[in-house]
């Protein structure tokens, strides 16, 4: 047999990469394996004995025929190409290709990846036909604007701990610029989060006229070191408002004449 110049070899492990990768089979060792030789090859990097003999061994044989249910993967690709450049859906593209994987295997999956795997597959046919599109009420959509000011007034932590919470403030804070879509899932991710904080805006602690008690020090509403406390009354000149750094805060005039911005904890409704 003639020896296998190398850019044959190369052209035809090319070809069967695109093959492999068509099939699903480009993660698996042999298309590992694949991929690195074309690397080589390119580089103009030789093969030894037996990196060719396995090379040439996969040529010979061509794309492997998938295991899994012809079926099944169909609707995999199919919702994977529906979701296609979107990158709102990026975790659930991962997610069917990581199943196409298993599929195209033989592997089973497990009884939790299945209810998973059926439900994204429905995620993605209701995106087709536009059921996941999400029109709020004008009650809802002021409940979304008063949530995403709310949510920059919780610490890292509490952000950091909550990246479905995250997504969906992405989510609704660019469909209130007049960007994207959301789903009613947005809504209630952000409604169940922080609830009860848009319940006491709602229903705040104190409103327009309202009397209140304060705490100063030497006169101010900060205090320092040996400073004076003096307990005294105060008067509120605004309803309950989101300040930017999303606390609920209102604006009261203090006995001393000055106006502060106080958060609506730092008032009391006694004196003592």
């Amino acid at each position: 047999m003639a020896r296998k110049s190398a850019a044959l070899r190369l052209s035809q492990s090319q070809e069967l990469l695109v093959g492999y990768t068509t099939a699903g089979f480009h993660e698996t060792r042999g298309g590992l394996f694949i991929r690195d030789m074309i690397s080589r090859l390119q580089r103009g990097k030789g093969l030894s004995q037996g990196m060719r003999k396995w090379l040439d061994s996969l040529i010979d044989e061509g794309v492997p025929t998938p295991k899994g249910d012809p079926v099944m993967l169909a609707k995999i690709d199919a919702a994977v190409e529906i979701w296609q450049g979107d990158a709102n859906r990026e975790w659930e593209s991962g997610v069917l290709s990581d199943f196409r994987h298993k599929f195209v295997m033989g592997w089973n999956l497990s009884e939790k990846q299945d209810a998973l795997l059926e439900k994204l597959l429905k995620r993605g046919a209701d995106d087709a036909a536009g059921l996941n599109l999400f029109t709020p009420t004008p009650d809802q959509l002021s409940d979304l604007e008063v949530l995403v000011k709310l949510y920059k007034g919780y610490n890292t932590m509490w952000q950091s701990q909550r990246p479905a919470v995250a997504k969906a403030f992405r989510r609704v804070s660019e469909y209130l610029e007049g960007e994207g879509t959301i789903e009613e899932y947005h809504y209630n991710k952000l409604y169940k989060a922080m609830g009860s904080r848009l319940r006491s805006f709602r229903a705040p602690r104190f409103s327009c006229g309202a009397i209140g008690w304060v705490t100063l020090y030497d006169g101010q509403m900060r205090g320092v070191y040996k400073a004076e406390k003096t307990r005294n009354i105060c008067t509120a000149i605004t309803d309950a408002y989101i300040s930017e750094q999303g606390t609920i805060v209102n604006d009261w005039l203090l006995p001393t004449g000055a106006v502060v911005t106080a958060d609506q904890g730092q008032i009391g409704k006694r004196r003592g």
